[in-house]
């Protein structure tokens, strides 16, 4: 594998005592697992596995039993960066030795099933290839790609890893999706940062363990930037069609320019992927637009609002509100919050999301030091967290969790209600959900969003406004609440593409075939849409644990495959057998009925639509890694 690691050939990039200082307040097990890939030398392991002491995060494994151990470790691994790699030592990947020593890095047991996966989502190798690569694709064969966020950045890296010809068609100026657009104060997203990169370009140098949105975005200018991403990307412009040619076999792909301009375009294979969430949800609430003062959407956030000194409401309970409330707090002279229905909250670990110093140096300096902190950000939840969606009927039963491992993370939600408000207060009441975790999107506090709300100038309304007036909002028990500034942080329309005019053979549309209830084989791919792999499609996020990353490279590498099969047969197009659909259809809906999100049926969550779950997958994420390995050819109609 390659690393963006800065270290000097011959090991005196930096004062040794630095060095020193830092290899000392390292993560012990991680330091094997670093020693054991510089080296190539499987008899690290035997030195010093059985000296590591295994901590629970935060904020690193305390390390090994006992001093002499410790400097001997240091020593080694300062010698092992000082010198050339040994002839004959095993390659960093090498998977017999990465099974070896991932648990050691990660603290815990790692299934042989889960080695393949570990090596891709940490950085060590690229995804590898399934399908012999024995026949190229046509000359002339384009692949079109809607949305320059991470999901189409990530396809984008696949298709320049493999010499595919591709574009990139982004609607806004600037790559980074929801990133770039998405601008209120406190955003940021609880997929920790040491994971939330894309596994071909790992990001070192994350200045907290959970940033700010401005940061993220600067990744993805970065990665772009890196990888010549913005020429091969037409920006402000919006597809609004795709229809299916099935003389030319491509799809012809209508868009507006910058200037207005209508153009039509044409590519063999289109991945939409460009998200569902795009379009703000205002509340149908009475006076909306009656209100003197100004009203805005988080998802449309004017940057040069002021919010010192105003008397300020937010609409909404959901992880944007809280980010918000958290930003905010100092700086209004008062501050309601309409809470629909709460959300289960769970606290921050530590006192402070900084990285420290000496972590940022280790991941920059220190070669596969931040892959492997990666790996533990993942592995720390990862499929250990899947029990906790899976329902336990006689547990249910009697509780308001669904399995005893659900119920553990209630008693931790339950407990910092109780250390904030006080147990049976009038706020615990109200901020309390009726549901089970995750019956609805768990919500970690960005570190002051729970005590916000128990401020002498923060009041927390537990229903929604009754309407808006010129003076603001009058409450559901008829309050007159006098305002400056109404927030609505109420959430997007869940669109699965029903903006774009997509129809496929003889004419089919998406949005009729779909309707209330839209789902996806394997890949993104529907009946009667050749050659369309939708990346943000319908049950393909994980929704227990990983990130959003995670499902966009697993789809990127099943289309790189896909595409590789129709070279190989010579087909022009790939589309699913309808039998092969539905039956997966069901697969997931069998295995949904199982999960949390069925049975809490009084939680509110854009997780459905039309009664189904459309949202997150309820299998394992090394089940939906290996389902998506290579095509079925036998559930594919090849032309």
């Amino acid at each position: 594998m390659t690393t963006d690691a800065t270290v000097a050939a011959d090991g005196t990039g930096w004062e040794r005592e630095e060095l020193r200082t830092k290899l000392r307040l390292a993560d012990a097990g991680v330091l094997v697992a670093v020693l054991t890939q510089l080296t190539g030398d499987a008899g690290v392991i035997d030195r010093f596995a059985g000296k590591i002491s295994f901590e629970p995060d935060p904020p690193e494994q305390v390390g090994v039993t006992d001093p002499a151990t410790r400097e001997a470790l240091v020593a080694a691994v300062e010698a092992a960066l000082g010198a050339p790699r040994p002839q004959g030592a095993l390659p960093a990947d090498d998977r017999e030795l990465f099974g070896r020593i991932a648990p050691l890095a990660l603290g815990r047991e790692v299934g042989e099933e889960y080695l393949g996966l570990l090596l891709e989502q940490g950085g060590f190798q690229p995804r590898q290839p399934v399908l012999p690569r024995t026949a190229d694709l046509p000359t002339g064969f384009k692949v079109l790609i809607v949305g320059a966020g991470m999901a189409g950045m990530a396809v984008a890296l696949e298709c320049a890893a493999a010499g595919i010809d591709f574009e990139i068609v982004e609607r806004n100026d600037e790559v980074g999706g929801t990133w770039y657009t998405t601008v209120y104060p406190g955003i940021g997203v609880d997929t920790p940062s040491a994971y939330y990169s894309l596994s071909r370009d790992v990001k070192r140098d994350w200045s907290s363990y959970y940033p700010q949105g401005a940061e993220y975005q600067r990744y993805l200018e970065t990665v772009a930037d890196k990888n010549n991403l913005r020429d091969r990307t037409r920006f402000s412009t919006e597809v609004q069609a795709l229809w299916w040619d099935a003389d030319r076999h491509r799809w012809a792909v209508h868009m507006v320019g910058p200037d207005g301009a209508r153009e039509i375009s044409h590519a063999n294979v289109v991945i939409p992927a460009a998200g569902y969430l795009n379009r703000p949800r205002w509340p149908d609430l009475a006076g909306r637009e009656t209100f003197a003062g100004v009203s805005v959407h988080s998802a449309d956030w004017d940057p040069s609002l002021e919010l010192a000194g105003k008397k300020v409401a937010i609409i909404g309970a959901g992880c944007t509100a809280v980010q918000i409330v958290d930003a905010c707090v100092d700086d209004v002279e008062h501050l309601t919050v309409f809470q629909r229905q709460p959300h289960w909250v769970a606290p921050r670990k530590r006192l402070s999301d900084d990285v420290p110093d000496h972590r940022r140096w280790l991941n920059i300096h220190i070669p596969f030091y931040a892959n492997w902190n990666r790996l533990k950000s993942l592995w720390g939840t990862a499929d250990n967290n899947h029990p906790v969606i899976i329902r336990d009927p006689e547990w249910a039963a009697e509780h308001l969790s669904i399995s005893p491992a659900n119920d553990v993370l209630l008693q931790i939600c339950l407990d910092y209600i109780d250390r904030v408000f006080g147990a049976g207060s009038e706020l615990a009441r109200k901020v309390t959900p009726d549901f089970a975790p995750y019956g609805k999107r768990i919500i970690r506090d960005p570190g002051g969003y729970y005590a916000a709300l128990t401020r002498p100038h923060v009041d927390v309304e537990a229903s929604e406004p009754a309407r808006v007036d010129e003076r603001g909002i009058v409450t559901a028990d008829g309050r007159q609440v006098d305002l400056d500034v109404i927030i609505y942080a109420t959430g997007y329309h869940l669109d699965f593409l029903s903006t774009v005019d997509i129809r496929g053979r003889d004419g089919l549309e998406l949005k009729k075939v779909w309707g209330e209830s839209p789902s996806a084989y394997r890949g993104g791919l529907v009946p009667g849409f050749p050659n369309l792999f939708i990346s943000s499609a319908p049950n393909y996020s994980p929704g227990h644990a990983a990130g959003h990353n995670f499902g966009v490279e697993v789809m990127a590498h099943y289309v790189m495959e896909c595409l590789q099969l129709m070279a190989s047969r010579g087909a022009a197009t790939l589309e699913v057998k309808p039998a092969a659909f539905e039956d997966y259809v069901r697969q997931i809906d069998e295995a949904m009925a199982e999960t949390v999100w069925c049975h809490t049926p009084t939680a509110h969550t854009y997780y459905r639509s039309g009664g189904r779950i459309v949202i997150a997958f309820p299998f394992r994420l090394i089940d939906v890694w290996q389902g998506h390995r290579a095509p079925v050819e036998a559930d594919l109609i090849l032309r």
